[in-house]
């Protein structure tokens, strides 16, 4: 039985891409013991449970043996972000999703469902024209319980995951004033520019003038105050008034500095034509399913 202790160690412990020194540092103890269990030696007793936890099995798993208690897999999948370098969590993040998502559309436990992903996000093809165009690799899993939407790809990934409330998604969804206002403010001349302009700069508590941002894009500074008010009515600026020697002037900042990338890109994601690796329609009831349909229909 050390023996085998000894191996599934070893083993996990590489499974999981850790060193040694960093097991070690999880569970408590030197490099040193580390190396000795997986030599032949054996931890403590009193060491099984931390050693099986940050090894993300039971303690029965450690001996090679079937069953055991159920373990805790938010705290697992927790502990072992932990041991990913801060600059590649989110990519693990993201790339854990996909590596679970195949489950999501399985029938049963022993079913796998490859959900591998492209070396690239985009394909390019000419059409009859001549005029290229460049397509999306995307995946849709739709459900009834939820949906799953995204790109996996070795260059680009992200993954938008919505499980579906009880009462389904209407009951959350703004008026349609809303939506047109964005819309209609984001489509007129300059705006993206100008949002791209902002999003360029070091996300710091910056606040601008109209006048000082019109200069280097080459407008006028009346139009680049109209956007930002326009930005400000949608709550992606906020405005403040500056004291200065010629009087009270507004200045802005950007208050959703995260925000408009992954919208963008998303919006490009939904209107492309592209193909998907994993495309599952396995929903079978309507998407907007709230009193405010019915009313309509009576």
């Amino acid at each position: 039985m050390p023996g085998m202790l000894s191996e599934r160690i070893a083993a996990l412990r590489k499974e999981r891409g850790l060193t040694q020194e960093q097991l070690g540092k999880m569970v408590g103890v030197s490099s040193q013991a580390v190396g000795k269990w997986e030599k032949g030696g054996a931890p403590d007793v009193e060491l099984l449970p931390v050693l099986s936890r940050q090894l993300g099995v039971t303690i029965d798993a450690l001996f090679g043996l079937e069953g055991g208690e159920q373990i805790n897999i938010e705290d697992t999948v927790y502990r072992w972000m932990l041991t990913v370098p801060q600059n590649r969590r989110v990519d693990r993040l993201c790339r854990l999703v996909w590596s679970a998502a195949g489950a999501v559309i399985s029938g049963k436990p022993e079913d796998v469902i490859d959900i591998s992903g492209y070396e690239n996000c985009c394909e390019s093809e000419t059409l009859e024209d001549g005029e290229p165009t460049r397509w999306l690799r995307r995946t849709r899993i739709a459900r009834e319980d939820g949906t799953i939407l995204g790109i996996r790809a070795n260059d680009m990934s992200f993954a938008a995951i919505f499980p579906e409330p009880e009462t389904g998604w209407e009951p959350f969804m703004e008026e349609n004033g809303l939506y047109r206002r964005l819309f209609e403010v984001l489509s007129k001349p300059h705006c993206l520019e100008l949002l791209e302009y902002l999003h360029s700069k070091p996300p710091a508590t910056r606040r601008y003038t109209p006048g000082a941002i019109a200069k280097p894009m080459g407008l006028d500074a009346a139009e680049v105050k109209a956007l930002m008010d326009d930005l400000t009515e949608l709550n992606l600026l906020s405005r403040a008034e500056l004291e200065t020697e010629d009087g009270l002037i507004n200045s802005y900042l950007l208050d959703c500095d995260e925000a408009l990338v992954p919208f963008l890109y998303f919006a490009r994601w939904l209107t492309t034509g592209g193909s998907g690796f994993l495309n599952a329609p396995y929903r079978k009831a309507s998407m907007l399913r709230g009193e405010k349909w019915k009313e309509k229909e009576n």
